[in-house]
């Protein structure tokens, strides 16, 4: 007979198998016309399995898989539980959202399928299935970019697919080589085995980058974001894009390597991509986009993050716990505007001073305002700073200030643009689902990270006299210069594919002669130094051109050519 313990396994099994199975069992369910009609309205309860394996599973309980391919190892640990959590819940309204597309039985056979690879890799404890949920989650999502048929949700499509594969090809020749000098795929096992040499780092960088978006390969995202249906943009940035900040936490072993090359590597690209993702957001005007470069300036300091870890086995656990931390705070205030968006361009009339309060709170708290989980998450971030010591430390004074300041100028941004989006109003029926799904998202922005035991060190910290001082300048100053922005701007209520270029000197100069009061007049100079710089700098980098090549089909052909040339003289 079998006794307590051993039913609690098989129950185990079963449970953390459904978690990715029935999502996938759903997809496949969606071929069969009898059930495809219904699939859409499943799409929110495929991710109940998950809720169910993140509280009644135990961290630590690892089994074998015998039915998927080639066998395999799946668990929870307590990063794994964290990410799964959360991804489900982003999933389970990202789901709610998506019940009245059109075209809703295809999308549903993408959105269940890149659900299972996301829920499958967070749980994988081999290299093998790690990888094969990563391609299917990838792969699935060119289904969901592509969904409305449009050009240039075909050309957005065809960016993803192709950077994809470069990630895909780097990643697996980079856990080939991890697995060289070991007789077993285990995470662990090849994690402890290994020595880190620059040229495996480079090809996880590289293959878990591209879903991050960091420097250079970052050209999908803004793309994507804009051409996917809203909840699926949602999901692609709150959800699938932690695949590869939980590939580099399972991968590259935070605390237990020591390497300056790499180190420098993840700083450099991090440090450039927080910064370039808040100048080439400024000069968007399709509010998808602007969250798309949003997410690489984010994505950069979650990069950057990584690489502090690198920099010496004693800051590596520590980077390791912000790294979760910042994902979660990301992960739910991004969504969250994605799901504001929603709403806002579903609303019949004007909007209420509600609807842009709610866009206000995860924006804000991207930009880290005090009392928000974006204060929270940036106080780790600090304290990770001080602790890896100069010349780090002195260097996080000035910059993260300045991406504080960027990052509120962006997300401020965002919300005029969404502001004056049209779009086909929706039913009464849809809207009051949108809104509850706007509700649920805004109280885990509001409260999630303060209730967790995790970020309770932090929590505290971020309530200190002078955190709360440091947190709250960047937000005025920026807040300050994007109302002289839009009071110097011509309105415009319609939207056209280019980008927004900064207004000419002179009608800055008419707008400064207006300003009578001496606080308006400083903050005027200010607002048109800024934007007379960000106009400089903007022609300088040509970062219009260099995007439209960055994103011809030759140029990352050829990329893909190199990088292949590349690989095999690593596998010599």
């Amino acid at each position: 007979m079998m006794n307590s313990s051993n039913l609690y396994h098989i129950f185990c099994t079963f449970m953390l198998s459904l978690v990715a199975g029935w999502p996938l069992f759903f997809s496949f369910a969606c071929f069969i016309p009898a059930f495809r009609s219904k699939a859409c309205f499943l799409l929110p309860w495929a991710a109940v399995p998950a809720f169910v394996a993140v509280f009644l599973v135990p961290v630590g309980e690892v089994v074998e898989v015998p039915w998927f391919f080639m066998g395999g190892r799946m668990g929870l640990d307590e990063t794994g539980r964290i990410f799964l959590c959360l991804s489900a819940f982003i999933w389970f309204l990202a789901g709610m959202s998506s019940v009245h597309l059109s075209g809703r039985e295809r999308y549903s056979v993408f959105f269940l399928a890149a659900m299972a690879g996301n829920f499958g890799l967070i749980l994988a404890q081999d290299a093998l299935g790690y990888y094969v949920f990563f391609a299917l989650m990838s792969f699935s999502a060119v289904g969901l970019v592509v969904h409305r048929g449009t050009p240039d949700t075909r050309k957005a499509g065809g960016v993803y697919l192709l950077l994809v594969m470069i990630g895909e090809m780097a990643l697996f020749v980079s856990l080939l080589m991890l697995a060289g000098n070991t007789e077993s795929m285990a995470i662990a096992d090849i994690t402890d085995d290994s020595s880190y040499n620059l040229g495996i780092l480079l090809l996880l960088f590289i293959g878990f980058g591209v879903k991050v978006g960091v420097l250079p390969v970052h050209g999908w995202m803004p793309l994507a974001y804009q051409a996917a249906p809203v909840p699926a943009a949602a999901a692609l940035s709150g959800a699938m894009v932690n695949a590869g900040l939980l590939g580099w936490l399972r991968f590259l072993p935070l605390g237990r390597i020591d390497s300056p090359r790499g180190a420098l590597l993840f700083i450099t690209a991090g440090g450039v991509a927080a910064l370039y993702g808040v100048v080439a957001g400024l000069g968007q005007r399709k509010p998808g986009a602007v969250l798309g470069y949003s997410s690489i300036s984010q994505m950069g300091l979650m990069t950057l993050v990584v690489g502090l870890g690198l920099s010496s086995p004693a800051a590596g656990e520590q980077a390791a716990a912000v790294l979760v931390l910042y994902a979660v705070h990301h992960s739910l205030s991004k969504s969250c505007l994605f799901f504001g968006y929603d709403v806002m361009t579903s609303r019949q009339g004007q909007l209420s001073g509600w609807s842009v309060a709610a866009l206000l709170l995860p924006a804000l708290s991207l930009a880290g305002l005090p009392f928000t989980s974006g204060a929270v998450a940036k106080t780790g971030l600090k304290e990770l700073f001080h602790a890896v010591g100069e010349p780090w430390s002195s260097a996080a004074s000035y910059f993260l200030p300045l991406t504080a300041l960027g990052t509120t100028l962006l997300v401020l941004h965002f919300v005029q643009r969404a502001c004056v989006r049209k779009s086909a109003p929706a039913s009464r029926a849809v809207l009051v689902t949108k809104i509850l799904v706007l509700i649920a998202s805004l109280g885990a922005v509001a409260f999630a990270v303060w209730l967790w035991p995790q970020a309770k060190l932090q929590a505290r910290h971020s309530l200190a006299i002078s955190k709360i001082i440091h947190a709250l300048w960047p937000v005025v100053l920026g807040s300050g210069i994007i109302f002289f922005w839009r009071r110097s701007e011509d309105k415009q209520e319609v939207y056209d594919d280019g980008y927004l270029a900064c207004e000419s000197r002179s009608h800055l100069n008419s707008l400064y002669m207006q300003v009578s009061k001496s606080w308006e007049m400083r903050l005027a100079r200010l607002s048109k130094f800024f934007f007379a710089m960000l106009e400089l700098l903007l022609k300088m980098l040509q970062l219009r051109k260099i995007e439209k090549i960055l994103g011809r089909w030759t140029m990352v052909g050829v990329s893909y050519l190199v990088l292949c040339l590349l690989l095999l003289l690593l596998l010599r």
